[in-house]
């Protein structure tokens, strides 16, 4: 039997989202007879063929082997993106989220209106449970399994498939798996893949919990045509931000709000972008739970196969009896968390051709337990972190260019932390901006701003800087029990930014210093300032959005965002300080500190001969004055010259996810400015608003406070954002916010 979609009618037609999911009506063709179904009020039309779900399309034609079926679906939710200040669509121009899925139970029922359940093949399931089924889904944003307001259901045994790309990884619109408002997961011994541009194999939201244990997740992407990839709405989440430095345009799960993620005995993996990944998640110190608690788990970025006997593989294990086979390539990051979210992993394995994680925005954690992980570029990135740590305990990374970078600076200030306890970091394959490879680098952040930012420009000034009093609080990196080798460098300009680095029970081998860095490119050259990197956005001439095609694709701009290269230099607005307990530093070449601390100066030893300076010197507990001290081949010359700078009153700074600068300046009621009277708590959010609260130092009081350039209101914000006092709204058309702060002692 041969089914032509001769035409359809459309809720929403003004994006391929709308046209694929809000079909009313739709005029066909059976074997050539003419036929009509309309769907009524209320529903939208899905087309089944032999039990596999279809796209109600124009022009489309399906080849029918043993039935089909056009079937009204009654739509429980319609919903749609806010108005994120980088997506460019109007109000009434976006698309609009028309809910459709083989199977929605709410409440612990089934709705049995708004299921497709001609597409449940095989197995049983019912009100509580799926056992043995097999959900295919082959149009665009047709969900397998939904569950809302606080079912407890279980899936084992099973397999979903969903081809197609998905309609918003942030709503869980397209995902074979979603658990909503409440509702517990448990998932056992089951395969999904998808085959689309964001397209989760799973989605978690809003105090749900899914508990997966030996399954396998496996999402990748789809060699849209130009036309698709710019059509899709919300643009900006078509693809990796391009801010990150990489390319994709899939994860394989995403948890939202205060939902978690708990993974045993799984495999995950994306072929773009992000596996284990969480976004937007509510903070550890209000929900109280880990979001993303993972054990025994294989993840990364890259492509995933039955493994073939005497084929090599980047990693094999067994889940449910199939040996699997992963080969790490690509681009993207293997796990993420921010708004102050924290993560756990235990005896995982993770591999990724650009970063095993990124943190951002908040005070966010991730803790490794006596696991491996392997980065082709850089480990671990935080940007505009409030605070994040990173703590490796009895774990092993082998990575090419650094361990940790954190971006900071004037737009996009961020402080974040590292603890190694008896780990391991090797630095393996070719590095084109260090000889070493780097444990720790302080950098300014060349976040491109906003997920709809899609070019950058280069800007390294560090030799226009001058001394400031404006601020970002400390970095600490600490590094305990074990033998390190690698440098670590501060090379912030723009605020005044201290790195801490302490040694305990360690050996560290390699360079510490304060440095000035520049952006390189892949061979290592320098990028001129002014060259402009662009994010991939498809090839209108060979009519494709696929990074990796031989024409056309990726052209490597994303990969020098945080491509630096350092040059040990006098410290400014950057100083490190170093703290030796019990340990060894065995320094590899000069460098400028702010202070130094150890046990005695024998524990600063060096092969060759190095000049060390620095503006404090503590050795067993005893300042040294200013002088040149020499210990072997180290010489350490000590000045404590400060260079005395003005307030400028900056009590903080940065921009809006929509781009908006702002300044927060404290005076008195004279008017002198009293950068230090003030601190802020804050968070960008995606609504292009800033959250924040004001905390007064020990003895102010703040009189009052004026904004131009935007407004201050209360805060009526709930989630993760009821912590914060005010919320800070620029002004239509304005780029900038100024905050001016009055106190009193």
């Amino acid at each position: 039997m041969k089914l032509e979609i001769i035409n359809t009618t459309v809720a929403n037609n003004y994006t391929s989202t709308a046209v694929a999911s809000t079909v009313t009506a739709v005029s066909y063709k059976e074997d050539g007879k003419d036929a009509f179904v309309s769907a009524g009020d209320g529903k939208v039309l899905v087309l089944v063929v032999d039990g596999v779900q279809k796209d109600l399309l124009a022009g489309k034609t399906y080849d029918v082997k043993d039935s089909y079926k056009i079937q009204p679906v009654r739509i429980t939710r319609i919903g749609g993106p806010s108005a994120a200040p980088w997506s460019g669509a109007k109000e009434d121009e976006k698309a609009t989220y028309y809910f459709r899925q083989s199977l929605l139970v709410d409440g612990g029922k089934i709705v049995d209106d708004a299921s497709v359940t001609d597409t449940i093949q095989s197995g049983s399931y019912d009100e509580k449970s799926a056992n043995g089924i097999t959900i295919h889904a082959d149009g665009a944003h047709f969900n397998g399994i939904l569950l809302d307001n606080g079912t407890e259901y279980e899936i084992k045994n099973s397999e979903f498939f969903a081809y197609g790309d998905g309609g918003d990884d942030l709503a869980g619109w397209g995902a074979s798996i979603m658990a909503d408002n409440k509702s517990k997961l448990e998932i056992k011994d089951t395969y999904i893949e998808t085959t689309g541009a964001i397209r989760c194999g799973l989605y978690v939201d809003n105090t749900s919990v899914a508990d997966v244990k030996d399954t396998v997740i496996y999402t990748k992407e789809t060699l849209d045509t130009y036309e698709e990839f710019a059509n899709l709405v919300p643009a900006m989440m078509k693809r990796v931000p391009f801010a990150l430095g990489m390319e994709g345009t899939v994860r394989s799960l995403n948890v939202m709000a205060d939902g978690q993620g708990i993974f045993k005995g799984s495999i995950i993996v994306s072929t773009g972008w992000g596996a284990i990944s969480c976004d937007s998640g509510t903070a550890y110190d209000i929900c109280g739970t880990y979001c993303l608690d993972c054990e025994n788990v294989l993840s990364g970025i890259g492509g995933l196969e039955i493994a073939q006997e005497g084929k090599e593989y980047t990693a094999v294990k067994e889940v449910n009896g199939k040996k699997y086979g992963f080969t790490v390539c690509g681009s993207g990051y293997v796990t993420y968390a921010d708004s102050g979210v924290h993560n756990r992993y235990k005896h995982v394995e993770f591999y990724s051709p650009d970063y095993i994680q990124i943190m951002g925005s908040g005070r966010s954690g991730s803790t490794y337990e006596d696991s491996y992980l392997y980065a082709e570029h850089t480990a671990f990135m935080t940007q505009q972190s409030a605070g994040g740590t990173y703590e490796l305990i009895g774990t092993t990374v082998d990575t090419t260019d650094a361990l940790l970078q954190i971006k900071s600076g004037a737009a996009n200030t961020g402080f974040s932390n590292i603890i190694l306890d008896n780990s391991k970091i090797n630095f393996s394959g070719t590095s084109t901006r260090t000889k070493d490879g780097i444990l720790v680098e302080l950098v300014e952040s060349d976040d491109a701003g906003n997920p709809g930012i899609t070019t950058y420009t280069i800007n390294d000034k560090a030799e226009e800087a001058a001394a400031t009093s404006s601020t970002v609080a400390d970095c600490h990196a600490t590094f305990k029990n074990g033998t390190y080798k690698g440098d670590i460098f501060n090379c912030i300009y723009n605020y005044k930014q201290v790195l801490n680095a302490e040694l305990e029970n360690a050996d560290l081998t390699g360079a510490i210093s304060s440095t000035t860095a520049i952006h390189v490119d892949l061979e290592g050259n320098v990028v001129p300032n002014g060259t402009v990197l662009n994010a991939f956005m498809g090839s209108k001439e060979y009519d494709h959005a696929n990074y990796n095609a031989e024409k056309g694709g990726q052209n490597g701009d994303c990969l020098i965002i945080g491509r630096f290269c350092h040059t040990p230099a006098p410290m400014l607005n950057n100083p490190i300080n170093v703290t030796l307990k019990n340990s060894t530093w065995h320094v590899t070449s000069d460098g400028y500190l702010n202070s130094l601390t150890a046990d005695s100066l024998a524990d600063i030893q060096a092969k060759a001969p190095v000049s060390i300076s620095v503006k404090a010197l503590v050795i067993a507990g005893r300042s040294y004055k200013d002088g040149v001290y020499t210990e072997g081949n180290v010489t350490i010359t000590v000045d404590s010259t400060v260079i005395e700078v003005a307030d400028n009153g900056i009590a903080d700074a940065g921009q809006t996810y929509g781009n908006v600068a702002y300044t927060f300046c404290a005076a008195n009621e004279n008017g002198e400015f009293d950068s230090k009277s003030v601190s802020l708590k804050r968070q960008n959010y995606i609504d292009g608003n800033l959250y924040f609260t004001m905390l007064p130092a020990d003895g102010y009081e703040i009189v009052s406070v004026d904004a131009k350039g935007g407004s201050i209101q209360k805060n009526t914000a709930v989630g993760e954002l009821a912590i914060y006092d005010y919320t800070l709204c620029p002004n239509e058309g304005s780029a900038s916010m100024d905050v001016s702060i009055t106190v009193k002692k």
